[in-house]
């Protein structure tokens, strides 16, 4: 007679059911105050991405990243999210959201519009969260939302434009596990 283990249910019940697997909750951080807006177009002078930089607190294995954008006009052209080192800009991790045309067209961005990391890695340095676009021009951009009153300390809003400012900070979510 075939024993358990012979059958291929080493780790089932008699009937084949598998043990569950345990799957950490995703956790959260945020910033979502809001109370001025940029945008981001990529025409000559204009800005081709912005986000937020700070030192991700240790042993965190990020899964998602989401921000608050919205669209003016008719922009087309791949919005990517990208967490990358700094200083060096190297990208750790980054991701296509969609084309910019399928933002809602609402002024200011009300929605959160969020990435899912195919292979989530383990954070522990500074880095910055950014939101990328360069397709659209004066009369169509990504609308980016950011706070400039009661921000977080140790962080601050950076743009390709106008460079770092520790006192605004990007609108942001993301998701990971400890």
């Amino acid at each position: 007679m075939m024993g358990f283990l012979q059958r291929g249910f080493a780790y089932g019940n008699r009937r084949g059911f598998a043990i569950p697997l345990y799957t950490p909750e995703l956790k959260i951080e945020e910033q979502v105050l809001h109370n001025s807006y940029s945008g981001l177009a990529g025409h000559t002078g204009g800005m081709k991405w912005a986000g937020q930089r700070f030192l991700m607190p240790f042993n965190r294995k990020i899964a998602t990243l989401a921000f608050l954008i919205s669209k003016i006009g008719s922009p087309t052209g791949n919005v990517t999210f990208t967490i990358r080192s700094y200083p060096g800009d190297i990208p750790l991790l980054s991701k296509v959201w969609r084309d910019a045309s399928d933002l809602p067209a609402a002024y200011p961005p009300a929605e959160w519009q969020e990435v899912e990391f195919d292979t989530p890695i383990l954070i522990e340095a500074p880095v910055e969260m950014i939101v990328q676009f360069s397709g659209g021009d004066a009369a169509n951009q990504v609308v980016f939302a950011y706070q400039n009153t009661n921000v977080k300390p140790d962080e601050e809003f950076i743009r390709d434009v106008e460079g770092a400012d520790p006192t605004q900070d990007a609108t942001y979510r993301y998701k990971y596990w400890e």
